[in-house]
């Protein structure tokens, strides 16, 4: 594990409203916080800022918040509805949010203003990886065109540690967070929604695709661990690779219903994916916590209660 560095004694959070920000400011205790968001609301104990990072008038903005002994979490990113068929619209707005924003908070950072800057990036980064687990030196080459910007924005990151002569950046690759706040579409959250209904989840095919999962609060962890360790690139999930079928199955268990997931015939190809956390294990000092099984209880709860 790597040595810690000093301790901050404030953190801006920029997409602090979103489903990691809102964990990550209930997560952090000590030092002061600040919420950016574009609608500058306050998150739990932390006072908002607006701040719309797409916009140049974010390079000023943040930089009146910023200093010497502060750590920039930068979460703030665009996530197409459909990434495999994003549009010209899409892509321009992907653009603005998540590659000239990031580099828009880079400059506001720039000239000894923060002490380091931890980014959340994505497994898209890699494309289709193949079989078994892969660690951080895998071949990039993203397949969407989110993932080729969150890519950008390591670079970027990459960059600015090198012309500021060593200001420690951490890049979080993680695959997409499950818990209670989460909106996106995909297998997890859809398969709880079939059941929070009755319904038995519908499988496509065989269900054997693997797929990373990690909890939001242990997203979140991961993001307190890289306040004050490690350098660089580091994978993050729950360290297992789950099948689309035990997911399926997890959710009818959780929900107490019977019986098997319904199976339809598969309409994409099969592509396995696991991201092997060895690093983030020994040098951030990352370990998660939540289960599967635990986590999607809790959503499951979360999706009956309203969504709220």
């Amino acid at each position: 594990m790597s040595e810690p560095s000093k301790k901050p004694s404030k953190v801006v959070i920029t997409g602090a409203t979103g489903h990691l920000g809102r964990a990550v400011v209930a997560a952090l205790a000590g030092p002061s916080v600040i919420a950016v968001s574009r609608s500058g609301a306050t998150v739990g104990h932390a006072p908002g800022l607006s701040c719309d990072v797409s916009e140049e008038s974010s390079v000023a903005i943040l930089r009146g918040v910023l200093g010497p002994d502060v750590v920039l979490v930068h979460l703030a990113a665009w996530h197409p509805p459909a990434t495999a068929s994003t549009t010209p619209e899409d892509r321009r707005r992907l653009l603005d949010t998540n590659v000239l924003g990031t580099m828009r908070v880079l400059d506001a950072a720039r000239g000894g203003n923060v002490a380091r800057v931890v980014y959340a990036s994505t497994f898209e980064v890699y494309g289709a990886p193949g079989e078994g687990a892969i660690d951080e030196t895998h071949r990039t080459y993203p397949r969407t065109d989110y993932g080729a910007t969150k890519l950008a924005g390591e670079h970027h990151l990459a960059a600015f540690a090198y012309e500021e002569g060593g200001v420690p950046t951490v890049s979080l690759r993680m695959p997409a967070i499950y818990g209670p706040g989460e909106r996106t579409p995909r297998a997890l959250p859809n398969f709880l929604a079939q059941v929070a209904m009755g319904e038995r989840p519908v499988v496509f095919g065989d269900g054997e695709d693997l797929r990373d999962q990690l909890h939001v609060d242990d997203a979140a962890r991961a993001v307190l661990c890289a306040l004050e360790r490690g350098e660089g690139v580091y994978q993050v999930a729950d360290g297992q690779p789950h099948s689309i079928l035990e997911i399926a199955q997890t959710a009818m268990r959780v929900a107490g219903i019977d019986g098997e997931p319904e199976r339809q015939e598969r309409v994409k190809e099969r592509r396995d994916f696991h991201m092997d956390i060895t690093k983030a294990r020994a040098e951030l000092g990352f370990e998660p916590q939540v289960t599967l099984e635990d986590g999607m209880r809790e959503q499951l709860g979360w999706i009956r209660m309203g969504s709220d």
